[in-house]
């Protein structure tokens, strides 16, 4: 197995950024079942241009993206397509990543891991810069819509080792991180944030 085929891990609460050339896949796998995974990604050469989940739902005519879709920037160019999701496909486009004015919110002490500064640390330590955070494509988190408009957070419908395989339609960076939220059940009933796993293909 050469090293573009190795299983690689992303930390539980942490965040990672990658480079993935056109053509290139990955398969993003929730190893316990209950992971969401805030999902971004940016264009590798002019990352002013990035995924963005309101032009998405746009694009696709719907709330929640489904196997063959297109993940579209801000610019409505294509740039990630879902080959396979062997989960029951709630990903949520709607809610904003955690940051530290939720955990506060919260009651949270100060410095509390978040989505957001997973954001900028898995960017700066790959080599890239950014000062805003686009809203993400949640992996895996459940958020139902019910008939009087209403959206909240509910237990995770995903099943150990679902996966789900993105193909770069353009050279782009992608950043994942496993979120940190341990406050709500977003990430299974005891709240616990756990390890994923991903394989460059």
């Amino acid at each position: 197995m050469n090293s573009e085929q190795a299983i690689n891990e992303i930390a539980g609460g942490y965040g990672k950024a990658l480079t993935l050339r056109k053509g290139q896949k990955i398969k993003l796998i929730n190893t316990y079942g209950s992971q969401v995974v805030d999902t971004w990604a940016l264009n590798l050469n002019d990352t002013s241009e990035y995924l963005s989940v309101e032009h998405t739902r746009r694009m696709n005519g719907r709330l929640f993206p489904e196997p063959s879709d297109c993940l579209f920037s801000n610019r409505r160019t294509k740039m990630i397509l879902i080959e396979e999701d062997t989960s029951p496909g709630n990903h949520d486009m709607l809610y904003a990543c955690c940051d530290k004015w939720l955990y506060k919110n919260y009651g949270c002490q100060a410095g509390h891991r978040n989505c957001r500064d997973n954001f900028f640390e898995a960017l700066f330590e790959a080599g890239f810069d950014a000062t805003t955070v686009p809203n993400p494509l949640n992996l895996w988190m459940n958020v139902p819509v019910t008939e009087n408009r209403n959206i909240k957070i509910s237990h995770p419908t995903s099943k150990p080792n679902d996966y789900i395989v993105f193909t770069a339609l353009i050279d782009c960076i992608l950043v994942l991180s496993a979120c940190p939220m341990d406050v709500t059940p977003v990430n299974g009933a005891d709240c616990t944030p756990k390890n994923v796993h991903y394989l460059i293909i």
